[in-house]
């Protein structure tokens, strides 16, 4: 029997996305991790080690920049037991934050039923907003504080940091996450874990970084960047991400810069 080209990965969780390994065709061109981009993940999920049961969502990430300040737009939707999830939210915060931290976000999360049907009593709205050491986050029905001390990021924040890391020069990164829901999970790492090559579509070679995040109440996560920084793979217990469609040209389909005229009312001010 032939060798598997790509047994190196074994010992890595990416093997999870062999199958997908076999058809990705890498992102071409330059790409300037720290600029505008837009990029979207084919979301998998796995039965067993190498058994990818198939795409069953997308999540989408559009990063805009005006000066020192940044803005993450995001769009999650995952098919469920008869029905889907749908989540979409926007980030603000400094440009150059290592972790991509947000110095207010909304998310809003709704259940559709397996018609698209609205779920009732599952679509909700929340907002957050930092000051100093705290963060308040409301929705129609309460309004929280939690103190979280010391650095913290989003969730989705993470697929943008990633990308900015300087590889094997990157300082383990320790930090509270705040999941999109509002769960607090303290006690976080994010560091670098290898460099190694990834062999895809067409025999092609790609030289990769893997990053690995660990922490209290989530499973490991490992994040794959190539040279450029992009992000192509994101493994996560039974869920998985691969690259579909790169954000090098998506000035072009960016809407006015996050600040000016046009989007002011979309950003709150």
């Amino acid at each position: 029997m032939e060798a598997d080209p790509n047994a190196a990965v074994a010992s890595y969780p990416l093997v999870s996305l062999l199958p997908v390994l076999r058809t990705f065709e890498p992102p071409a061109g330059a790409f300037n991790p720290a600029g505008p981009w837009r990029q979207t993940w084919g979301v998998y999920t796995f039965a067993g080690r190498t058994a990818v049961t198939g795409r069953v969502g997308r999540l989408t990430l559009q990063r805009q920049v005006n000066g020192a300040a940044a803005r993450l737009e995001v769009t999650y939707s995952k098919e469920l037991t008869g029905g889907r999830e749908e989540v979409t939210g926007t980030l603000e915060g400094p440009a150059d934050a290592p972790l991509a931290t947000p110095d207010r976000w909304t998310f809003r999360i709704r259940l559709l039923d397996a018609q698209g049907n609205p779920v009732p009593h599952t679509d909700i709205t929340r907002k957050a907003v930092r000051d100093g050491g705290q963060i308040t986050i409301s929705d129609p029905s309460e309004t929280r504080r939690l103190a979280v001390p010391g650095p913290y990021t989003v969730n989705w924040c993470l697929f943008d940091a990633v990308q900015r890391l300087p590889g094997e020069d990157t300082k383990p990164l320790a930090f509270t996450l705040i999941d999109h829901a509002d769960q607090v999970k303290p006690e976080t790492t994010l560091a670098f874990r290898k460099a190694m090559d990834v062999q895809v579509a067409g025999g092609k070679t790609v030289r990769t970084r893997a990053y690995e995040q660990l922490g209290r109440g989530n499973v490991p996560w490992v994040y794959w960047t190539d040279e450029a920084g992009r992000l192509l793979w994101v493994v996560a217990g039974l869920e998985g991400y691969a690259l579909e469609a790169a954000g090098e040209s998506a000035a072009k389909h960016a809407p006015a810069p996050y600040g000016s005229s046009q989007n002011r009312d979309k950003a709150g001010g």
